[in-house]
């Protein structure tokens, strides 16, 4: 057994004085007024409405904030992140404030108030004057993260991601999709999450459609309650085809190369944006012309079609490196099902395809077998 290495107390007390991982921080309040301001001028930046979307405020409790505001009763207090000097990232507390801006925008009309039953149904221009000038001089308390809390832009990226999985320890957990989303605010994550609500993507993966679905930022329950979407999985769906198409990005723990994905496209132009869009779209049109209701669904032992994720890999990816010759798979569908439900019948190979092994090489395997398996009637 390896000796335990003591370390005294003042060897202790030199690592913290000479660590570069402090927090440099300052408390302010800020009058609502002031709030609605910083936000529409940009000075507080990344509301992240993507991420809202999943765990949004209905208008009940939108309205019951702003009720508990008028009654001065305490609430929360934000957190704010400083990216560059005086300009904040919006870390926590994204549902409060945009109960305010939009409030203060006219965008819903109070409703379920339990102390001030007669606002229901007022916007906060129908507020009497009164109510208006008490709402302004309201405060919300924040916790800002300085700047000089970080030495360097990837000191900053490492300590805003601490912070932030560190606020994000009570309620319930963020998962890593739902955490990528609020750390890589990016043209490319607005691309995941815009692909992931295609009507074509929701019906093989049996999501109510977003188009029927949200008004603004309203949305349905039908929903909001779905499985895949409510915790932003089906994200994580459309980032494993970019995260896996290139081969040799796909090392080490899956949640990593999901991670370096969004780090390695992060600064992404428009241009890229809509051709990455149009490649997705391609290549997911393709497998619904070759595998019809079956696209991305697998016999199980029982003999039921159900949908997998790692076929999606594994199909996706193998059409992407086979797309040029789209034309004579869909010619040879049939053949190709049969074949493949076949070679299913394998032990060995039905637990290759269901991917019972999340690992990096058990996704190059399953890619590499559906590439073969298409080559045969190449």
């Amino acid at each position: 057994m390896a000796k335990k290495i003591i370390i005294s107390d003042r060897e202790l007390e030199e690592q913290y004085e000479q660590s570069s991982f402090k927090l440099t921080q300052e408390r302010s309040d800020f009058l609502l007024p002031q709030i609605v301001d910083f936000v529409k001028t940009k000075r507080w930046l990344n509301l992240h409405p993507e991420y809202q979307r999943r765990l949004v405020w209905d208008r009940k409790k939108k309205s019951l904030f702003i009720e508990s505001l008028l009654l001065n009763i305490p609430v929360p207090p934000i957190f704010l992140f400083e990216w560059d000097y005086s300009r904040y990232e919006v870390m926590d507390g994204q549902q409060r404030l945009s109960s305010v801006l939009d409030f203060y925008d006219n965008k819903y009309k109070l409703t379920g108030l339990e102390q001030w039953s007669d606002l229901t149904g007022k916007s906060f221009s129908e507020l009497p004057p009164l109510l208006k000038k008490a709402l302004d001089r309201r405060r919300i308390s924040a916790t800002v993260i300085l700047a000089e809390s970080a030495k360097s832009d990837d000191d900053r990226s490492s300590l805003r991601r601490f912070v932030f999985e560190r606020l994000n320890t009570g309620g319930q957990k963020l998962n890593a999709q739902e955490l990528r989303n609020c750390l890589y605010s990016s043209l490319f994550n607005n691309l995941i999450v815009e692909l992931a609500g295609n009507d074509l993507f929701d019906d093989i993966w049996e999501i109510p459609r977003y188009s029927d679905n949200i008004r603004g930022d309203q949305i349905n329950t039908k929903l909001a309650e779905n499985s895949l979407f409510k915790r932003m999985t089906d994200c994580e769906i459309v980032l494993r085809f970019f995260a896996f198409r290139q081969r040799s990005h796909v090392k080490g723990a899956v949640k990593k190369i999901l991670d370096n994905c969004m780090i390695r496209n992060q600064s992404l132009g428009p241009d890229e944006i809509t051709r990455l869009s149009e490649l997705f779209i391609s290549r997911l049109e393709a497998a619904k012309s070759i595998f019809g209701d079956r696209t991305f669904r697998i016999i199980d032992q029982k003999g039921k079609a159900r949908l997998s994720q790692p076929l999606f890999d594994a199909v996706m990816v193998a059409l992407d490196r086979e797309y040029d010759h789209i034309e004579t798979l869909r010619k040879k569908s049939k053949e190709l099902i049969a074949s493949l439900d076949r070679k299913l019948l394998s032990q060995k190979t039905y637990e290759l395809v269901v991917g019972k092994l999340g690992t990096a090489p058990s996704i190059k395997d399953r890619a590499d077998f559906m590439q073969k398996h298409f080559k045969e009637f190449i």
